[in-house]
């Protein structure tokens, strides 16, 4: 290349893609252009720069002086537009021209002559193309339409002469269908193409569409490589392309006939670059008519390039070259030595959609959570997307174009069925099956492949489709991803022994992942036949309006409905399982789990939706005739009173009174309305009375604690309010946890819905393993039963226990503190957990140092096979570490047995050095999205607080800091990562000069928004959010996140989502918000490089500095305790004061449950975790189908909550919330009576 060294690609998705690929290979640097819908695009990484632009998603692409401005600043030679947005725009071409660069394509003169419909008919005569019978010009009235229709013969179609790509044409059989076509060709010319014109040809219903792709000098030299079939369409929009035709093949002399009209079109106007001339050819008798010439690479270019071993790109980007060189083009001569003889083999290409079959393929955008494409040989994918793309509506839902060439047809269709039955897309629904079925079609396979293909083509997908999703329908497995950690929940099903049942019934493995449906359930229609079973809560459950049984294998016929309804009794999930599961959801760690509060695994990482498609496996086994069902004796009991079996610990001697022991073990706990998978809140008869005055260094409510690793079924105290902590809770955090459930009641975890009671029950560890083996034992019986269709043996799963009160304390060992060693307790959490404890709740990088080398030993290579087998996952806190692992097969006192030992080898480790990172990240103090964050929670949470409006300075002033002082501290300053989790990777960090220690209260109540990247301090501890999320931390700036869910961006892998680990060192530089946003710009396309060296921090250096700052920190520590203790009454008293404005108004609980007791009353409830943010209807007000009742606020997305149809017509008998309250997904928001 001469003149071209930088091309701008004016385009986007899979084509730049393309073109960055030769233009590379040219040695042409790149430059790519996006929006901030396609940051995370294969073309923006692809490209030498990447240049975001400042348009809206839907027009920056199409603003022609905004790119021409980017390719000026950016050291453009040349522009290459790729197909669509301005690619057949005349005037952009010109102003390209005019700013100095090369076009690379057409002429405008050519574009705008062949652009105009009826013009490009009067050039094609003139070539001596032949053109399809129509008007000779534009028809102006409906009438005039009619009547040149007649003279034409119907079936005729009218075409909008500015339109292209299939958009405006409709076929007309009759006068009326003229009259209707000719209003609707004329507003969609005028509105997409800004040209009402429109014109008339005959319309040939048995014919080919079929193209030949040319290229010219724009000298007056042209050439051609061959033809390609794109007859197979849908709304006129190509499905499958051929190179050449199989048509063709068949008739000897047509490819001749249509390559040379082609060429000479070309060569009439002096052509230059590459395009299309498109013809309809009769079936019948091989006639070929012009269509229209396209003045561009088209999409299915790549077929062409396989059979001729050209490429065109490469062509254009020559002729451009030539053209800037002042040359004209390309030589003559040069071009007339390119031209082929003929195709060699078949290639064939299939485009594959975001789009759903069964809803007339209607656009799905959606996250791609799993992409994988076969390779075989021939075979090429062109395509812009991977595993974490998004599809978003504001563009064509193409994901690629998947072709295949090989030396016959046949082979090509086999090679290309191979490959998109090989492939893998997971997310929404795409037609990567559907073209799979068009390469077994017989009549694809014999070459007969008409215009109207699809219109006789049956597909006919096995899959799910949702009609209506109930109130909250999750694809749900076991075990979920107990061993991931760093913030990924645990997930899985709520009711292990629900689920288990119910695949045992479908002929599954116990854990295959189902449905897991809360409260009420899904409508789905089944578009193939399949085997299913619902277990779990009594539910409503229709088969097409008639009742069926629960607990029972029901086979279902394509076409067929289910209708899960609402509850009928205790319990509130119950769980779908179908044969096979759901094969194309994607396994995220393992799992096909949702966590649905972090949008992480099964499908699309939420509930269902209407209009969501899932495939279930085809064939269910026919050796599954029968209808086993669990008799109802042998059911699990859901009632409306629990007996939990809990072992004490790990935090209640100490932290709790012998009153407040007594109270948990002897009083009937409520379950809140606040009640879901990641926390189940209780109501005691009271607050705790606590055994301390307050956290210590962990805050200042007696609840609080020094970080440390949370176990599953935990009862966790958020202040004086008790949570039960689930399977997708956060995986550690600063409250104390007082009980445990023992994992033998998991399953009643499950069931308990708002409204219970329940009562927890002390066991010992013995009796714990006794009724755990009895649970596996009862689910032993009941897969015994179904293969044998005899029950005679299985015994009832007991759902109470009457224990030896021998249940032990939470303590189950200690050390002293001796010489240069710490404190140790080991600390119980049930019969999984296991919490080693150092110091006494301190703050110091010396415990932390020991939970590294602890944790490093338990996982080392040379560890026992014993406890490798059997560890789950650990957690590393800064003075604790959590062990996870499979009480049922480890003993516990083998175990501590083995702690012991290591704890002994460890020793002094005061003057070791930590292998760890250093970080150099960005900060901005200033950021519009906290700003705007700040506001809301101001004005649909908590209207006045001391840390209102501005973080910042109430952090400084709580620590006897100036603003400065802080902002000093954090940009000379180094922090150290002492834990990594919660929830995404979110990463607690704590400064490592005492010096530079804060502490401050964090919001209450909560915000619902925090903008990702925030850098936040709550307690004694920073923290940066790694994506949008809920938060408390006070927001004192804003930096880079430090989580990549599906691990596809720079310093991320899949396996390694999170970025940051125990020991690294973290530092800060400032940056302007604008700095930072750009930064940020480049992190979510994936090109952000964070700066790090490996370095070892050195223990004895940090002790002589603790040594040293010993008596300046403790008089910094004195002056913090004097503020803080301002800052707390302050506190106090606007809490106070916001509690009682709220209270004003607020429904008691008890009216609630009275009001629910009445049958004709029914609760509409929230769908999600939100704010309140508007409340539009009245008490005693009738309301209407689909009428908007409440509006939320989560994630800074408005939410509305609307009537159900089956409760139009109803009256408000009680409102529950008001503006500016926080409620969670399933709370009641309003109480209806039914007329």
């Amino acid at each position: 290349m001469e003149q071209i060294k930088t091309l701008l690609i004016a385009n986007r998705g899979e084509i730049a893609c393309r073109i960055i690929k030769t233009a590379k290979q040219l040695g042409i640097k790149t430059i790519s252009i996006y929006t901030p819908a396609d940051a995370a695009s294969l073309h923006v990484s692809q490209a030498d720069v990447a240049i975001q632009l400042s348009g809206s998603n839907t027009t920056a692409y199409t603003d022609g002086d905004a790119i021409i401005k980017v390719a000026k600043e950016n050291g453009a030679d040349a522009i290459i537009p790729g197909y669509g947005f301005l690619s057949e725009n005349a005037d952009f071409a010109r102003a390209v021209q005019k700013a100095g660069l090369a076009w690379c394509g057409p002429s405008a003169g050519a574009i705008e002559k062949f652009g105009v419909k009826h013009i490009a008919r009067e050039l094609a005569e003139q070539a001596g193309v032949p053109i399809v019978p129509g008007t000779k010009g534009l028809v102006e009235t409906d009438d005039e339409a009619i009547k040149e229709s007649e003279r034409i013969g119907y079936p005729v179609m009218l075409k909008a002469t500015g339109g292209g790509g299939g958009m405006g044409l409709v076929v007309c059989h009759g006068p009326q269908d003229v009259r209707q076509g000719f209003k609707t060709v004329r507003s969609r010319g005028e509105t997409l193409f800004k040209n009402a014109g429109l014109f008339i040809e005959r319309y040939i219903d048995e014919g080919h569409h079929i193209e030949v792709q040319v290229f010219g000098n724009g000298l007056g030299e042209a050439i051609h490589y061959g033809e390609r079939e794109c007859s197979i369409q849908r709304r006129n929009q190509k499905v499958i392309e051929e190179c050449p035709s199989p048509f063709v093949e068949k008739h000897p002399n047509l490819r001749k006939k249509l390559c040379e009209t082609a060429v000479n079109l070309a060569k009439l106007v002096n052509y230059g670059s590459a395009g299309t001339v498109e013809y309809i050819v009769d079936d019948r008798t091989a006639e070929f008519y012009f269509l229209e010439m396209n003045t561009r690479l088209q999409v299915e270019h790549g077929i062409t390039e396989l059979c001729y071993d050209v490429d065109l790109v490469e062509l254009m980007l020559k002729q451009a070259d030539a053209e800037l060189a002042g040359s004209g083009g390309l030589p003559s001569q040069v071009i007339k030595s390119m031209q082929p003889a003929k195709p060699v083999g078949t290639a064939i290409e299939a485009r594959v959609y975001s789009e759903n079959p069964v809803r007339d393929y209607a656009p799905t955008p959606g996250l791609l959570q799993r992409v994988e494409w076969q390779q075989l040989e021939g075979s090429r994918v062109d395509t812009w997307v991977f595993t974490g793309s998004t599809i978003t509506p504001n563009y064509d839902p193409l994901i690629a174009k998947v072709m295949n060439h090989a030396k016959t047809r046949s082979a090509a269709i086999k090679g290309l069925e191979m490959l998109l039955s090989r492939s893998v897309i997971s997310g929404p629904p795409s037609n990567l099956e559907f073209l799979e079925a068009i390469m077994r079609d017989a009549d694809f396979q014999s070459g007969r492949t008409l215009t109207g293909f699809l219109d006789g083509f049956r597909y006919e997908p096995c899959a799910i489709d949702v009609i209506s999703s109930g109130a909250y329908t999750l694809v749900q497995d076991l075990p979920g991803r107990p061993h991931v950690g760093k913030g990924i929940p645990h997930s899985g099903a709520m009711d292990p022994v629900a689920l288990s049942i119910a695949n045992m019934l479908v002929g599954n493995e116990h854990g295959k992942e189902g449905l897991e449906i809360t409260l009420s359930g899904p409508e789905l229609r089944f578009l193939g036949p399949a085997t299913v079973a619902l277990t779990g809560a009594p539910m409503e459950f229709y088969l097409d309006g008639d009742p069926v049984p629960m607990w029972t294998r029901k086979h279902i016929k394509s076409g067929q409905r289910i209708k899960i309804g609402k509850s009928t009794g205790g319990g509130c999930r119950s769980y779908l399982a179908i044969y096979g599961g759901f094969p194309t959801v994607a396994d995220y760690f393992g799992s096909k789990g949702t966590s649905p509060l972090v949008g992480i695994g099964g499908y699309q990482g939420r509930s269902l939706a209407p209009g969501d498609l899932l495939p279930i496996a085809r064939d269910p086994p026919r050796d599954q005739k029968s209808h086993p069902s669990v008799p109802e004796l042998l059911r699990p009991q859901y009632p409306e009173h629990w007996e939990i079996m809990a072992m004490p610990g790990p935090h209640q001697e100490g932290y709790l009174t012998q009153d407040d022991v007594e109270m948990l073990y002897c009083s009937d706990l409520k379950v809140s309305h606040n009640a879901s998978r990641s926390g189940i809140r209780l109501i005691p008869p009271r607050a705790p009375h606590w055994a301390r005055k307050d956290g210590g260094e962990g805050g200042s409510h007696p609840s609080n604690l020094v970080e440390y690793g949370y176990p599953l079924g935990t009862l966790n105290w958020t202040g004086d309010d008790p949570c039960i902590f689930p399977v997708d809770c956060p995986n550690f955090g600063g409250f104390v946890s007082s009980t445990t459930t023992i994992r033998a009641d998991w399953w009643k975890l499950g069931q308990m819905k708002a409204g219970n009671s329940m009562r927890y029950v002390r066991v010992s560890l013995e009796e714990d393993l006794m009724l755990r083996k009895r649970v596996d034992e009862y689910l032993r019986q009941i897969q015994k039963g179904i293969q044998d269709g005899d029950f005679q043996d299985t015994k009832p799963l007991e759902t109470s226990y009457s224990p030896a009160n021998n249940f032990g304390e939470a303590i189950i060992w200690e050390r002293a503190a001796e010489a240069n060693r710490p404190q140790v307790r080991y600390r119980q959490g049930g019969d999984d957990f296991l919490l080693v404890e150092y110091g006494n709740e301190e703050f110091d990088i010396n415990h932390r140092c020991r939970v590294t080398a602890l944790e490093n030993a338990i996982h080392d290579g040379d560890a026992p096979t014993w406890l490798k087998s059997s560890l789950v996952n650990t957690v590393g806190c800064c003075t604790s570490l959590l062990l996870f692992y499979n009480g049922s097969k480890m003993q516990r006192s083998q175990l501590v047995t083995h702690l012991q030992s290591i704890e002994d080898r460890l020793g002094d480790l005061s003057h070791i050095k930590v292998p760890c990172r250093r970080f150099k990240l960005p900060l901005s103090f200033e950021s519009k999205e906290q700003t705007e964050a700040t506001q809301r929670y101001i004005e649909t949470q908590r209207p006045h607080a001391p840390y209102l409006p501005d973080n910042l300075e109430f952090v400084a002033k709580n620590n006897a800091f100036t603003p400065e002082q802080l902002k000093h501290n954090m940009l000379n300053g180094e922090l150290m990562a002492v834990v990594v989790g919660f929830f995404c990777g979110n990463t607690v960090s704590l400064p490592v000069d005492p010096r530079q220690r804060m502490s401050c209260p964090k919001t209450n109540p909560s915000r619902v928004f925090t903008p990702e990247g925030t850098f936040g301090w709550g307690g004694s501890c920073a923290s940066i959010y790694p994506v949008d999320s809920p938060g408390g931390y006070q927001m004192l700036g804003r930096t880079i996140p430090c989580f990549d869910y599906l691990g596809y961006k720079a310093g991320f892998s899949i396996d390694k989502p999170w970025l940051f680990r125990d020991f690294d060192i973290l530092t800060f530089y400032q940056v302007s918000e604008d700095e930072l946003n750009k930064q940020l710009g480049l992190f979510r396309s994936g090109q952000y490089k964070f700066e790090w060296e490996d370095v070892e921090f050195d223990m004895a250096a940090h002790n002589k500095l603790l040594q040293e700052t010993a008596d300046e920190v403790k008089e910094i520590r004195s002056n913090q305790a004097k503020v803080q203790e301002a800052m707390i009454k302050a506190e106090q008293q606007s809490l106070t004061k916001w509690r009682e404005e709220k209270q004003m108004n607020k429904v008691d609980e008890g009216t609630v449950d009275a009001l629910l007791a009445d049958s004709s009353i029914t609760a509409i409830d929230s769908p999600v975790d939100a704010n309140i943010w508007k409340v539009l209807v009245e008490e005693k007000g009738t309301l209407q189908a689909e009428q908007v009742v409440v509006i939320l606020e989560a994630m800074k997305l408005e939410i509305n909550v609307n009537v159900p149809a089956d409760l139009a017509n109803g009256k408000v008998e009680k409102m529950l919330v008001e503006p500016g309250e926080t409620v969670k997904a399933g709370a009641h928001l309003a109480l209806i009576r039914r007329q």
